[in-house]
């Protein structure tokens, strides 16, 4: 935010980053609707990607600095528009597969971690 603060006032637009930081709020919640219907659309189509990676978060409550977390990604939706969907958890646990998969029928893509075989 500090980047675009500086490039308006380059052009002579002086808006502070607290104004900016609730413009971003309202937008999310603005657009908060479209979100919930993503996954609903991915789920639509017979084949989804998957793959989780893992990723290190500072000051997490409940975990020390060293520990993992892990960012899911599911690719789907219709060919010609894919839809890509990033999912944060702090476990690997089959259950956020099971969570994000549910209701899902067709086929899944992914690198063969075990935490996928019972899912779909």
């Amino acid at each position: 935010m500090f980047r675009q603060v500086q490039q308006l006032l380059r052009i002579g637009m002086e808006i502070p980053r607290s104004t900016l930081a609730s413009w971003m709020v309202q937008f999310g919640q603005l657009i908060q609707p479209l979100i919930n219907l993503l996954p609903e659309r991915v789920l639509d189509y017979d084949i989804i990607s998957m793959d989780e990676t893992r990723l290190q978060v500072l000051k997490e409550p409940g975990k020390t600095p060293q520990s993992q977390s892990y960012l899911w990604v599911q690719r789907g939706g219709p060919p010609e528009s894919p839809i890509f969907l990033y999912d944060y958890d702090p476990s690997r646990s089959q259950v956020v597969a099971q969570r994000l998969l549910s209701g899902y029928q067709g086929y899944l893509q992914t690198d063969g971690y075990e935490g996928y075989g019972l899912v779909v």
